[in-house]
């Protein structure tokens, strides 16, 4: 049975705006902490995901009358409709909520919805995070964040399912912090792949071994244990990150970096990743791409 919106209130009411891999994986840690209500802002369930969370559509967010905001959303538009739709502007003039902006955004978005969440009442917290979905499951992500007043609501909920935060001094800093890493590790992986079909293609029967080696010893072994298994098995499929995410995530790294010719080639393999596997393969698909013939 889900929460009613009509009872006591709690002393924390929680919003979680954009229902996907990572929300899915962080709602539980929310719906855990003490004296708080949690209500989900989605155009697309058709219940609540589970007990103590209740449901409402996008158009009805000011009923939630929020404490804190969280929004994750696939791009600069998903982001940019839910922020400065009239029932959330509304909700920030009416109860200046925390605003917790987990998303992989540009930069120049950053800044802007900075502006506007200060504008219209709201405390804004940029927080792009990083872990995928084992992350958000365990409570374990990674934050990159920068919040220009300090609030023990933020921490409070950053707390349930973070293991670390990095505070940055500037606007969109953690955008452009985000949009580098997801661009490094993005071409890393890509490398994964070509590489590691040469070893059974030159090794034969010796390629046991040396996938022991290269996912126990050395420094690449913490990248090479994480993926390979997936690469190995093609297992696709059911995305701990999709494919398409991290092509836009490289459209926006080329837009802050300008044209590199690694960036290049690593964001036409996902773009024939995303092609081949569909956008919501896991973003392992892109090791099949740029392989020897």
């Amino acid at each position: 049975m889900t929460a009613s919106l009509g009872s006591a209130r709690p002393a924390t009411r929680i919003l979680v705006a954009g229902y996907g891999v990572m929300t899915a994986g962080i709602i539980p840690h929310l719906v855990n902490l003490p004296h708080t209500r949690v209500t989900i802002a989605s155009q697309h369930l058709a219940a609540a995901p589970l007990p103590g969370t209740t449901l409402m559509r996008p158009h009805d967010v000011a009923r939630a009358e929020p404490d804190v905001i969280i929004g994750c959303f696939a791009d600069d538009p998903d982001s940019e409709a839910f922020w400065t739709s009239a029932p959330t502007t509304d909700s920030l003039a009416s109860h200046n909520p925390v605003c917790i902006e987990l998303s992989t955004i540009s930069p120049g978005w950053a800044e802007d919805w900075h502006n506007h969440i200060s504008g219209h009442g709201g405390i804004p917290v940029e927080c792009p995070v990083t872990g995928s979905r084992p992350g958000a499951t365990t409570g374990t992500l990674s934050a990159f964040l920068y919040t220009p007043v300090q609030d023990d609501r933020t921490e409070t909920v950053l707390a349930a399912f973070t293991a670390h935060r990095y505070a940055f001094t500037r606007p969109g800093n953690p955008a452009r912090f985000k949009l580098i890493y997801n661009a490094w590790g993005a071409s890393i992986l890509h490398s994964l792949g070509v590489f590691a079909r040469q070893l059974p293609a030159h090794l034969g029967e010796d390629y046991p071994i040396a996938a022991r080696a290269v996912t126990t010893d050395g420094w690449m072994s913490t990248i090479a244990a994480s993926k390979l298994p997936r690469v190995e098995r093609q297992d696709y499929a059911d995305p701990d990150f999709a494919a398409r995410h991290m092509l836009k995530d490289l459209e926006h790294a080329r837009d802050l970096l300008g044209a590199l010719p690694l960036i290049d080639l690593t964001a036409d393999a996902f773009a024939q990743a995303v092609a081949d596997h569909g956008p919501y393969a896991d973003f392992t698909a892109v090791a099949d791409q740029g392989s020897a013939s």
